[in-house]
């Protein structure tokens, strides 16, 4: 517990936060305790990672899912110079890396455990992509999965996402 404490603290300086940010602390707010709990009903989204996320939708409220995607520094970019350089698109990374390093923990025990994560990560390694870019694909997947349960006030259903893809659930 104590090392738990120690990474809160850790990641809440890093963030500008004074206080410890604990899941505890949310109790005395409905709406944060709410948000947070929406957000952590992901499958594969800790509550570390969950408290980053709220941290991130707290701090810009009228973002859009474009520019959360490029605070966090995983908006696509690509450089080219003319007709002599053209390099392979990457990540641009110009957004903060606590939001980048903590949530890419959770986005391999997403791949594991979270269905919707799984045959997302999966159609990505069909097509040839590589393993680090589809785990990249697979974490703006649940930073915008994310926001959008907190905009909508909302719990994650994965039965309603597959209905809308046209996928049966084994």
């Amino acid at each position: 517990m104590v090392k738990k404490k120690k990474i809160y603290n850790s990641i809440t300086t890093k963030l500008g936060l004074g206080l410890l940010l604990s899941p505890d602390s949310f109790i005395g707010d409905s709406k944060l305790s709410n948000d947070f709990n929406n957000i952590k009903s992901i499958k594969g989204v800790g509550e570390l990672s969950a408290i980053v996320l709220l941290h991130l939708f707290i701090k810009y409220p009228n973002a859009n899912q474009k520019q959360i995607i490029s605070l966090t520094g995983l908006d696509p970019i690509q450089k080219s110079s003319g007709t002599s350089i053209k390099k392979l698109p990457k990540i641009s990374k110009a957004g903060s890396k606590i939001y980048r390093g903590t949530l890419f923990m959770s986005v391999l025990s997403a791949i594991r455990y979270n269905p919707i994560c799984t045959y997302f990560y999966e159609k990505l390694k069909e097509k040839g992509k590589h393993s680090t870019v589809a785990q990249i694909a697979v974490m703006r997947k649940i930073i915008l999965i994310a926001f959008s349960l907190y905009k909508n006030n909302q719990v994650f259903d994965e039965e309603k996402y597959f209905k809308q893809k046209g996928v049966k659930l084994c």
